[in-house]
């Protein structure tokens, strides 16, 4: 880069004017004239060579501090990273994925524990429990952490202190009591109408949505059935709504199926069943084809069962 001249080529140089002037046919006059334009040529070039060369290390001085800054901002974010991982801030131990879990349920508890994690961090958390998997890792629950400010696994093994924050009630057993927690809740009661009443679903589905259409007023007259069946006051809208709603409508031959198991079982009064078909359809102005479809096959199945019916 630029002009570089080192202390042999100027010595050269000057050797080389030396002999000129030597060998010049003319006057004294002369040869000091050729001799200071060089000279003049000479001293240019040194300043050209000195401007390049402060440049160049003006350039590596500022490559070197670029480097020494980057350098030190790295190890400042490392120093913070560990010092935090140190502190707990913001950092737990990887617990597993709730996606592994086989068997979820869902039950809401605000709890405090005091946990210990893989890394053998201790600290006290306040949680609000969402899902409960009593065989992943020997049982493990998934809530929102209000220390972290963020969705957390926990294990329950890892859990040395438990207190139920909306009661203060201190709890011995973390598994028994989230268990009965969801015995208790209005979930076990949608959980029990699905596993014993899968088939009542299908054909009450079925006719809310055989005009193409699912509506507050019809989950409305699903949810009052269901109480009743289920003799379960908890029973509501959102509950009936949020179930249907996660199922495929069922086609007319599932529809038919369902509809034979359920009068041939006489489990349930089917005049409660046909009833609460009735007022679904007759929550609309006008009666669907497939609706009209539907109810008289429900009848004419009802009247196909035995006549001892519950």
């Amino acid at each position: 880069m630029g002009y570089v001249l080192s202390t042999g080529g100027l010595c050269n140089f000057w050797q080389f004017m030396f002999n000129l002037m030597l060998e010049k046919q003319g006057s004294v006059f002369m040869g000091l004239q050729e001799f200071l334009i060089l000279g003049g040529v000479l001293f240019a070039l040194w300043l050209r060579y000195r401007f390049v060369r402060a440049r160049a290390e003006h350039e590596e001085n500022v490559r070197r501090e670029n480097e020494r800054l980057r350098g030190s901002h790295q190890r400042t974010v490392e120093t913070s990273t560990k010092e935090q991982i140190d502190s707990g801030e913001n950092y737990d131990a990887w617990e597993g994925s709730f996606g592994d879990a086989t068997a979820p349920i869902e039950v809401s508890a605000h709890l405090q524990i005091d946990y210990t994690d893989g890394d053998g961090k201790s600290t006290t958390r306040s949680v609000k429990v969402k899902k409960f998997d009593e065989m992943l890792s020997g049982g493990m629950v998934i809530g929102f952490c209000e220390l972290r400010r963020a969705t957390r696994t926990f294990r329950i093994d890892r859990i040395s202190e438990c207190m139920d924050l909306e009661t203060g009630e201190s709890i011995s057993s973390v598994r028994d009591f989230l268990i009965n927690k969801f015995e208790a809740s209005p979930e076990r009661v949608i959980d029990t109408i699905e596993l014993e009443f899968s088939d009542v679903l299908k054909i009450l589905y079925f006719v809310a949505k055989a005009d193409g259409q699912f509506k507050k007023e019809e989950a409305n007259v699903i949810a009052e059935y269901l109480r009743k069946l289920v003799s379960d006051d908890r029973v509501n809208f959102k509950m009936v709504d949020k179930v249907l709603r996660s199922y495929d409508v069922p086609s007319l031959q599932s529809f038919k199926l369902a509809v034979g198991r359920v009068m041939k079982a006489q489990e349930i009064d089917t005049d409660l069943l046909i009833d609460c078909c009735k007022k679904i359809v007759d929550t609309q102005k006008t009666v669907h084809p497939a609706e009209k479809a539907a109810l008289e096959y429900l009848v004419k199945r009802q009247a196909m069962s035995p006549v001892d019916r519950v």
